[in-house]
């Protein structure tokens, strides 16, 4: 079960924003999983500064239809910097 809660979210994030990520953590809180999953974020910004890629993390809500209820972006962090900043 965790594994489809997995490819949902991470099929979602291809397909829909267009963005692959790793899921670097998954819970059950009632009905609904709570996933969260680092991406790379593609910002003008830093890539005109020739600047590192911007990490972020996104936590995402999926129904136990395997459906995405919602998702927010947590945090960002510079690509070579493993602490949240």
């Amino acid at each position: 079960m965790i594994e489809r809660v997995i490819d949902t979210v991470q099929n979602f994030f291809s397909t829909t924003l267009n963005k692959q990520g790793t899921v670097i953590g998954i819970r059950k809180e009632d009905d609904l999983w709570r996933v969260q999953i680092e991406v790379a974020e593609d910002v003008e910004y830093m890539r005109k500064r020739a600047r590192d890629d911007l990490m972020a993390i996104y936590e995402v809500g999926v129904t136990s239809n395997f459906e995405v209820l919602d998702f927010e972006r947590k945090s960002m962090r510079p690509r070579d910097n493993t602490f949240n900043t």
